[in-house]
């Protein structure tokens, strides 16, 4: 037996140690890939759909509770044909007390089906309120071609989302609306669950949340069902608890009908759906029989799994479960169920969030699945249940946040925004996941984010300040000229506050052309509503769309800005002012680049201040 030392542990002992939280959780996914990597793992014998036949009477494999593999008894209907390109459904009725009662259950997706002890099929489909428990079976020749698909050497899958331009996203941020930017990015994130005319629907994946809070899991609740998943509260077992439960005599680990979950999210948060094992070819694995998220590529962490219970549902019953330690990849998502690989290990992207609320600090650290559409929503998760710890689930409040993304080959992404009032708990996390969405699904080149801390200050209280004035210290010469300092005075009234004065100084250009100038001064919101209407972003590049973000001010920030006539042009993604006609004339002959956008009024020169408030109004 093992009691802490280096030593191996004795055959069949389950070895455990008192360790902090950060690592247990590190050491029990890397022993736990360790141990399924040693696991030798034989295929069952495959009977061909050629051969299935109406009256035919089997059995599949289950978990109903803990890791108990339990049998339920199944009768061959007949066999849909050619439902869809290459693709046959097994039809059978169903029997099991549990399933009796509760009828097709979420999160059987997978359970393998046997004639005669060989495997014909996973269950995969079911009918919406029938009055028996009729379910579809996907063919298991069709599961196994999954493992036949090529997987791209040398890169992380980052798979194809619709992507949200410059333009888009900007327009949504420089009119304060995040919401209506997640919607957009969120609302194709994946093909629409299958539903025919006859009903007939892939069965649920219960999709467990642990340690957030009830308001997020509400608030995200529907982006998951509109996928077809189930969203429900769940825990996460230990390494040891699932061990002891699935190491016992003649036993292996991940045998056809052990649960299993597709892992989004670990650490200090947790998302997993989960299904069942169908199929073990070596270190492969076959679940599902439909598809997860219908990805094709993908690199998702691939976890064990326990069931809590069953839970009888009039609409979809489900099984409540528990994500143990990630043992592997899940490499393929397609029509026919999900592929992945014992041993193999994960890329994520690891999330630092910290919480400066009413109580203590507190540090919460998370990693990601890395996908263009999944990354952004499961930060916003995260960062909209990390603002509810701030001890307040409703009412007006200020929010503020100083965050950093982190992309390989390029310095560090800053982010600085803030809000006040209802909208405040859920402009942050949306903010977020606008921003995260449009730099990992731009169309020109793969982005790598290496990591991503976020800092988040909460408070009770209503942090606006309205401007109400804004005056022009004329200099004592009477006259302002080219590399002039000019000063600003502007007065600010706190909400419930007295006022109070900040005073800037404003540099004019040396290059300044003589004539009129305007000075605006305002929050960073309505500047960015301002310059990218005056300048509109056309981003060519990777490292325009950084500058893109990189122009975005927050509306913490009280910005002085000089605009001045001019004569210019945006052409392949780069801003040209004060252009002499001939060179105007030369940029709109040229086609080659595309759209170009004239500039009438260009920024001159800006002062900006974080002041701590959410400025509220602009004056000239």
């Amino acid at each position: 037996p093992w009691h802490g030392s280096r030593n191996e542990p004795a055959e069949g002992v389950v070895t455990s140690l008192v360790l902090s939280r950060k690592s247990r959780f590190a050491l029990a996914s890397v022993d736990a890939i360790a141990l399924f990597a040693s696991v030798s793992l034989h295929a069952a014998e495959r009977m061909p759909l050629s051969d299935v036949q109406k009256g035919m009477k089997g059995y599949g494999l289950t978990v109903f509770e803990g890791t108990k593999v339990e049998k339920f008894d199944v009768e061959i209907l007949g066999v849909l044909h050619n439902i869809g390109p290459d693709q046959n459904l097994i039809l059978a009725r169903v029997d099991h007390p549990i399933v009796a009662r509760a009828g097709i259950i979420a999160g059987m997706s997978g359970s393998p089906i046997f004639i005669d002890g060989k495997v014909i099929g996973a269950l995969a489909y079911a009918w919406q309120f029938s009055k028996e428990p009729v379910a579809g079976i996907t063919p298991i020749e069709e599961m196994l071609k999954i493992g036949r698909v090529a997987a791209p050497s040398g890169a992380t899958p980052a798979g194809a989302t619709p992507r949200m331009s410059a333009v888009e996203m900007l327009g949504y941020l420089a009119k304060q609306d995040p919401a209506a930017a997640f919607e957009k990015l969120v609302k194709n994130m994946a093909a629409t669950p299958v539903n025919t005319d006859g009903g007939v629907r892939r069965i649920a994946l219960p999709v467990s949340m642990s340690s957030f809070s009830p308001e997020t899991v509400q608030r995200f609740s529907p982006y998951f069902e509109q996928l077809g998943f189930m969203a429900t509260p769940s825990g996460t077992a230990s390494a040891s608890t699932v061990a002891n439960s699935a190491k016992k005599p003649g036993k292996a680990m991940f045998e056809p009908g052990d649960p299993v979950g597709a892992v989004l999210l670990n650490g200090d948060f947790n998302v997993a759906a989960s299904g069942t094992v169908t199929y073990l070819d070596g270190d492969h694995v076959y679940a599902f029989g439909h598809p997860f998220l219908d990805m094709g590529e993908i690199n998702f962490p691939m976890a064990t799994s326990e069931v809590v219970t069953v839970l009888p549902n009039v609409a979809s019953s489900f099984k409540f479960s528990n994500t143990g330690p990630v043992v592997g990849v899940l490499q393929q998502d397609r029509a026919a169920g999900i592929m992945g690989t014992v041993g193999a290990k994960p890329d994520m992207i690891p999330v630092e969030v910290v919480l400066n609320g009413s109580g203590p600090v507190q540090t919460y650290h998370v990693n990601l699945v890395r996908h263009s559409h999944l990354s952004p929503l499961m930060l916003a998760m995260v960062t909209d249940s990390v603002v509810s710890n701030a001890q307040r689930a409703a009412g007006e409040r200020t929010v503020m946040m100083d965050g950093e993304i982190q992309l390989k080959g390029f310095g560090p992404i800053r982010l600085r925004e803030g809000w006040a009032g209802q909208q405040a708990r859920q402009s942050i996390p949306q903010y977020l996941a606008v921003v995260a969405g449009y730099l990992m699904s731009n169309e020109f080149s793969a982005t790598e984010i290496e990591g991503i801390k976020i800092h988040i200050r909460h408070d009770d209280d209503l942090r606006i300040a309205k401007l109400m004035e804004a005056s022009l210290v004329t200099p004592p010469k009477g006259h302002i000229a080219p590399g002039d300092v000019v000063k600003v005075r502007t007065v600010l009234k706190p909400f419930r506050g007295e006022p109070f004065v900040e005073m800037f100084d404003v540099r004019i250009p040396d290059d300044q052309p003589a004539g009129a100038a305007y000075l605006l001064i305002g929050s960073g919101s309505v500047m960015n509503a301002i310059d990218f209407t005056l300048v509109p972003p056309d981003p060519r590049t990777l490292g325009q769309v950084l500058g893109v973000i990189e122009r975005l001010r927050p509306s913490t920030d009280l910005t002085v800005a000089l605009y001045s006539t001019g004569e210019g042009a945006v052409t392949s993604g780069v801003y040209l002012p004060n252009l002499p006609a001939s060179m105007r004339a030369v940029l709109a002959a040229d086609t080659s680049n595309g759209a170009q956008a004239a500039v009438k009024y260009h920024p001159a020169g800006q002062n900006a201040r974080p002041l701590g408030y959410i400025v509220d109004g602009a004056l000239k």
